[in-house]
């Protein structure tokens, strides 16, 4: 590399370190010190909570993917000359689709982990799923990986998307372990360190001009406040908080206020149906994190998240019937992207369209690995 290369490489590092710094002491200082950060999955005593013992003396029987540290420059899977972002590339990348195949392959293993250890009828089943785990979280945390400045815009999203994933998949893990689950320090600083790292890169979307606000600062939202109840960042909540009162705000009504849409969602032609659930499911996450860390939740807010949901159900059950869909006709929804359905229903049992399209998929609507795998557990009084 050429010297002078180098040398702006080093400076544009040492600028992105300082950035942030800063901002992770503007967030220290912001933030209200009322309470540690609250994980909306409740510790719950169950059987397997029963059976942990001290999983760490114990060997995981199979070894994590290599810790992935390379370059985040990565392609978009979709066209990038349609407008609408609904159409695929004649031709993936093969280098984003390798590195996403390493990274999903990682946090498939924590996911099954986690299900392995709410599924256990054995104590060393459950401590071994515990074992494994931790040892694949330590492998990754203590090589820094997913760490890495140089990253694309996609690569920025398939960062928070993996932060996502990781963080629930430990918090299912440790609401059904009573609490007893903990992470090691080099996990705590590893999550704290790609909170940070997601926040300094999609602060600047709330203020800059000419950015679509969409699901990807919602679900960069979603990533940062799992990630503040894992580790007890305040901070981290509050700053989660503000996405999601800018999504709500987002909301357009119809002209009889029956229901409200995200219209950067709709934009998406053929999979508006799709991105609506997509947009809702970290929307309706957001919204228990306010509720549970104390944060302010109006009955105007709830109303507008109830319109969100009326759209959403009725952009799957009745697409033609509605006017901002006519002429698009919609792909098919997977099942899991409905997973809003779950904790709002529990909260929200007489929304009828919200029920009617839960049932209409028998309630088949979990496993979704960008929330850490099956949330429905965790909402025992769902029926």
């Amino acid at each position: 590399m050429p010297v002078n290369l180098q040398r702006a490489t080093a400076s544009t590092g040492r600028a992105h370190a300082r950035r942030l710094s800063l901002l992770a002491l503007a967030l220290a200082l912001l933030a209200p010190q009322v309470q540690a950060a609250q994980s909306i999955w409740a510790a719950r005593n169950t059987p397997q909570a029963a059976m942990i013992a001290d999983y760490r003396t114990l060997e995981c029987s199979k070894a994590p993917p290599p810790p992935y540290t390379g370059s985040l420059r990565l392609q978009s899977k979709y066209d990038q000359s349609d407008a609408s972002k609904s159409t695929l590339r004649s031709s993936p990348d093969a280098d984003s689709e390798r590195i996403g195949k390493q990274v999903k392959e990682f946090i498939g293993g924590l996911i099954y982990a986690s299900k392995r250890f709410q599924r256990a009828k054995k104590p060393q089943e459950a401590n071994m799923a515990l074992a494994c785990q931790d040892q694949w979280l330590e492998q990754w945390a203590s090589a820094g990986a997913l760490l890495t400045e140089d990253a694309s815009s996609t690569g920025m999203a398939a960062r928070k998307w993996a932060l996502a994933s990781m963080a629930g998949a430990v918090l299912l893990t440790q609401s059904a372990s009573d609490g007893k689950l903990q992470l090691t320090p080099v996990q705590k600083d590893w999550f704290t360190r790609l909170g940070e790292c997601v926040i300094a890169e999609y602060d600047p979307r709330r203020s800059a001009r000419g950015v679509y606000f969409n699901n990807h600062d919602y679900w960069a939202a979603w990533a940062v406040a799992a990630t503040g109840m894992l580790v007890g960042r305040d901070d981290f909540i509050q700053w989660a908080d503000g996405n999601l009162r800018r999504g709500l705000a987002q909301a357009v009504r119809n002209s009889d206020g029956s229901y409200a849409y995200l219209p950067l969602e709709v934009a998406r032609a053929k999979l508006a149906a799709s991105y609506s659930q997509y947009a809702l499911v970290p929307l309706v996450l957001l919204a228990e994190s306010a509720r549970a860390n104390g944060l302010p939740w109006t009955a105007e807010d709830q109303h507008t998240l109830d319109l969100l949901a009326n759209f959403a159900a009725r952009s799957v059950l009745d697409p033609d019937d509605l006017p901002e869909l006519k002429g698009k006709s919609q792909a098919d929804v997977a099942p899991y992207k409905l997973a809003w359905l779950i904790p709002y229903l529990q909260r929200n049992p007489g929304n009828s369209l919200a029920r009617k399209l839960y049932d209409s998929e028998d309630g088949e609507v979990d496993n979704y690995s960008q929330l850490g795998g099956p949330i429905q557990p965790a909402y025992s009084h769902l029926r």
